[in-house]
């Protein structure tokens, strides 16, 4: 049994919410997978079990210096997306110089420091409670890559590298970035580690909750939005179940918002649990009668 947990900034935050309530009612997953900021929650998990103790660790992270430092020109004061924050700071001049010599406005060491705070102990993969993977997507050979050994901290920075705003990984040649650009809900991460069911958190916005569209940039967002929704549509129908909080209008940067997003995982878990209980009681039948997805050239996931 296999819980995946879907990328979507702080909308995830929902997703420790969810870990309460299946915690409360005695299910623990065998394997957790996690894309993007389902990557650093599900990795915290993986290692602790304990809701708790990563809930803590959310708060004291959001709290801390290093993560606003980080997150300094991407707060939740503004309303955009993450190119159009991108955009906002370029032509504000703020960044300009910066964007065109590196690839990120973010540095390395804020961008670590900060992920540090939500991964205390960074451990090998190998050496969590349950088996963990995390995805992200090599910019080099636009390869899905699934992450299932090594530093853990390294391992969900690559899955949460927003392109552009965070700086890629160098890992074996490859240079990875965030996961949810090409798989939002890595079931089929949760598949290759040997998972019957797989139990996935959606955590994604709504499509048709639509921003301003006031220059080229925008246009170009929202189109490419829409083409990765329907991606992503494809990928929810490789979970058995699916647990989707209401946080589809939350903003991606609205961390202060924490405490109602975890109220919204916890919900919705609670609604799902009865749908979770019967897919599992149907494990073998599940077994028998799925086929597995075919994968070929670019669209089978690279395992490290």
């Amino acid at each position: 049994m296999a819980l995946v947990l879907g990328g979507g900034g702080a909308r995830g935050i929902a997703h420790v919410g969810v870990l309460r309530f299946l915690e409360e009612v005695g299910f623990t997953p065998h394997i957790i997978c996690g894309s993007s900021i389902g990557a650093i929650i599900g990795a915290r998990y993986a290692q602790v079990l304990s809701w708790r103790v990563v809930w803590e660790d959310v708060n004291r992270a959001l709290e801390s210096e290093a993560f606003k430092e980080a997150s300094s020109e991407f707060s939740d004061e503004t309303e955009g997306n993450p190119f159009q924050e991108f955009m906002r700071i370029v032509n504000r001049g703020i960044a300009c110089t910066k964007a065109f010599a590196s690839m990120s406005l973010v540095s390395e060491e804020a961008y670590m420091n900060a992920l540090s705070q939500f991964i205390p102990q960074d451990t090998l993969i190998e050496e969590t409670r349950v088996a963990f993977a995390a995805v992200a997507v090599d910019l080099v050979s636009g390869r899905e890559v699934v992450i299932t050994r090594g530093s853990i901290l390294k391992a969900v920075a690559a899955s949460a590298s927003i392109p552009g705003i965070f700086p890629p990984v160098k890992w074996n040649g490859m240079l990875l970035a965030d996961g949810g650009w090409i798989d939002v809900l890595p079931a089929s991460a949760a598949r290759i580690l040997g998972a019957d069911v797989v139990v996935g958190v959606w955590v994604g916005k709504k499509i048709d909750v639509m921003e301003p569209l006031n220059n080229t940039f925008d246009v170009v967002y929202r189109a490419d939005d829409i083409a990765r929704h329907y991606l992503n549509w494809i990928r929810r129908d490789e979970c058995d179940v699916i647990i989707e909080p209401d946080v589809g209008t939350y903003l991606w940067n609205q961390f202060s918002a924490k405490d109602e997003l975890f109220e919204k995982g916890y919900e919705a878990a609670a609604s799902s649990w009865a749908r979770i209980k019967g897919t599992l009681s149907k494990v073998r039948i599940l077994r028998y009668f799925r086929r597995s997805p075919d994968r070929r050239g670019v669209f089978r996931p690279v395992v490290v």
